[in-house]
């Protein structure tokens, strides 16, 4: 018998939280790289509380910028697919790109969701001509 039965409750509970709180169970998270766009595509088991996806991009995978949004499907139950596709993927030729989502909750607080995935597209000369030229602007 359990000397102290309330500390064993307060440590699975803390031990659950992150799972708890998180807004989504993410099953899958996978992207394709491909000509001049990153295809990326996540599954999601349940979702609670959770207002939409805020997708990351980052060229070092430290320094992450949000790139999109995808709603949440509140209104559906069940498994639910997304995807999202970044078609500004043209500033330089043989370049990785990483990529994660941050799940925004109903009351704006956020969760990084922890995999992070890295994505080389095959980027076209035209592209990366015009991805040149706007930098010259900025």
């Amino acid at each position: 018998m359990l000397k102290h039965p309330i500390l064993f409750v307060i440590a699975a509970l803390l031990l659950m939280a992150p799972g708890l709180f998180a807004g989504a169970v993410i099953s899958t998270f996978q992207g394709e790289a491909g000509y001049n766009t990153v295809n990326l595509r996540w599954v999601v088991s349940a979702e609670t509380n959770l207002r939409s996806y805020q997708i990351l991009r980052s060229l070092n995978n430290v320094d992450f910028e949000v790139i999109g949004y995808v709603n949440a499907k509140v209104d559906e139950s069940g498994e639910k697919s997304y995807s999202y596709t970044d078609n500004s993927v043209f500033k330089q030729l043989d370049r990785s790109f990483y990529y994660k989502l941050r799940l925004i909750q109903l009351d704006g607080s956020f969760i990084e969701y922890e995999k992070v995935l890295c994505l080389t597209p095959q980027i076209s000369s035209a592209r990366q001509t015009w991805g040149s030229i706007k930098a010259m602007f900025r």
